[in-house]
C-alpha cells in the first residue's frame, strides 16, 4: 500500500472535516436555497407555519443525512481527494518558484516537465472517460510524479549548489592541521577532537553527495520515460497480458526508493531552511578557531 507523499500530510488542525464539507457542498447549499424559496413562497397563503415547516423538514433531512453521508467511504475520498489537490497545487506552486530562483526559463527541463503533465493529464482523461487497465491509486500515483519529478530537480541544483560551496581540499587541510595540533599537546584536546569530528563527517557526507547525485540524475531521466511508458501501453491497446505487465513494469518504476525520496527530501529541507546547515558549518569553523 503506498503511503501519501511528504506534502500531502497535514497537521491536525489542517486534517479535513467531513461534516463541515457536506454541510457546505454546492448540492447542500442549493437545497438550503430552494428550501428559503419555498418557504418563502409557502409564506404568502401560510403565514409563519409556511416559513417553518420547510425549515424544519430541511433540519430533519439535514441530521439524518450528517449520520451517514460523513461517514460515507466514498464521501471521504471525495474530500481527501479535493483537498490533495489543493495541497498538490501548493506543493508544485512551491517547488516551481524555487527551481525558477536557480535556473532560467529556457532551461530544457521546464519543456519536459510541460511534456510530462500533458501526459499525466491525457491518462488521467482516459481513465475518467473509458475503460482502462489503470485503477484509481495507480491513476493517482501518476499525478504525483510531476510533484516528483520537480523534486528531484530541486534536490539536484541544491546538490549542486552544495558541491560548488564545499572545497574538499581546504577541508583535508584544515583536518590535517587539528591533527598535527593534538600530537603537539595543545591545551584544549577535546575541543580539538571535536572539530576534526565535525569536519571529517562534513568531509564525508561531501563525498557521499556525488553518489546521491547520480541516483537523482538517474531518477530525473527514468521518471519522464515511465509515464510515457504507461501512456504508450495505455494509447496502444495491448493485449491484456502483454499490456498488464508493461504496465505492472512502468508503476513500478515511479515508485522511487525511500533512500533516494529522503536524500531529495533533506536537500529541499535544506533549502527551505538554510539556516540549518550553514550553522552546522559554522560550528565547526567556530570551534576550531575557539581552540586556536
Amino acid at each position: 500500500m503506498a503511503m501519501d507523499p511528504a506534502w500531502n500530510k497535514g497537521t491536525e488542525d489542517e486534517q479535513p472535516s467531513y461534516l463541515w464539507a457536506m454541510l457546505t457542498s454546492p448540492l447542500n447549499i442549493n437545497l438550503f436555497l430552494a428550501t428559503l424559496a419555498g418557504s418563502t413562497f409557502l409564506a404568502i397563503p401560510y403565514g409563519s407555519p409556511g416559513v417553518v415547516l420547510p425549515l424544519l423538514a430541511f433540519a430533519a433531512g439535514e441530521a439524518i443525512a450528517a449520520m451517514f453521508i460523513p461517514a460515507s467511504s466514498t464521501f471521504r475520498a471525495k474530500v481527501d481527494r479535493k483537498l490533495k489537490l489543493k495541497r498538490r497545487e501548493a506543493a508544485a506552486m512551491h517547488l516551481r518558484g524555487e527551481i525558477a530562483r536557480r535556473c532560467t526559463e529556457h532551461d530544457p527541463r521546464w519543456e519536459i516537465y510541460r511534456s510530462l503533465q500533458e501526459r499525466v493529464r491525457s491518462l488521467r482523461e482516459m481513465g475518467s472517460h473509458r475503460r482502462s487497465a489503470l485503477g484509481e491509486r495507480e491513476l493517482d500515483r501518476i499525478e504525483d510524479t510531476a510533484i516528483d519529478y520537480l523534486g528531484l530537480w530541486l534536490a539536484e541544483l541544491s546538490m549542486d549548489e552544495r558541491q560548488e560551496s564545499v572545497n574538499e581540499r581546504d577541508i583535508e587541510r584544515r583536518i590535517a592541521d587539528i591533527g598535527a595540533r593534538i600530537e603537539r599537546g595543545a591545551e584544549d584536546e577535546r575541543s580539538l577532537r571535536k572539530a576534526r569530528s565535525d569536519l571529517e563527517e562534513l568531509l564525508l557526507r561531501h563525498r557521499r553527495l556525488a553518489s546521491r547525485k547520480a541516483a537523482v540524475e538517474a531518477a530525473l531521466l527514468s521518471l519522464p520515460d515511465a509515464v510515457e511508458e504507461i501512456y504508450q501501453a495505455i494509447i496502444t491497446n495491448s493485449s491484456a497480458a502483454e499490456g498488464g505487465a508493461r504496465l505492472t513494469e512502468a508503476i513500478e518504476r515511479l515508485r522511487l526508493e525511500e533512500e533516494l525520496e529522503s536524500s531529495y527530501g533533506a536537500e529541499i529541507q535544506n533549502i527551505v531552511r538554510p539556516e540549518a546547515a550553514a550553522a552546522r558549518a559554522r560550528t565547526a569553523a567556530a570551534r576550531q578557531g575557539a581552540a586556536s
